[in-house]
């Protein structure tokens, strides 16, 4: 009965895990005006800029990663990335992750229309 039990929490804790690791938001479509011409991607984590990471722009977010993707750039030494001559109008997302001693990470967001800057914040549960 003690093996079930632990066996439960064990399971009970991956879940728990795996749903710890994804953050992200979306913004509702809400209005359907243009998206400015260009975006800067301000990445952090714990509220310090991420250098040299990955930072995707995309249409959507479908299960848990970039969908319709129109490029991916390496953030700079302030945790930025500048994405030009975005489309003219529709949903844009921005979608980043990072494996961490064995976890995937990851952080997005979706907006119609996309901001001109946006900062993107990994979770507290990143170690």
């Amino acid at each position: 009965m003690m093996a079930w039990i632990v066996r439960r929490l064990e399971i009970l804790g991956l879940f728990c895990a795996l749903v710890a690791c994804s953050s992200g938001s979306s913004t509702p479509s809400t209005n359907n005006g243009p998206n400015p011409s260009s975006t800067t991607v301000t990445l952090k984590l714990k509220g310090g800029p991420l250098y040299d990471t990955p930072v995707t722009l995309s249409h959507s977010i479908t299960n848990g990663g970039p969908t319709g993707v129109i490029r991916t750039l390496l953030t700079n030494h302030g945790g930025q990335a500048l994405f030009e001559a975005l489309p003219g109008s529709g949903q844009l997302c921005v979608y980043s992750s990072m494996l961490v001693g064995g976890t995937l990470f990851k952080t997005s967001h979706c907006a119609q229309p996309f901001p001109a800057t946006y900062t993107l914040n990994y979770g507290p549960h990143v170690p």
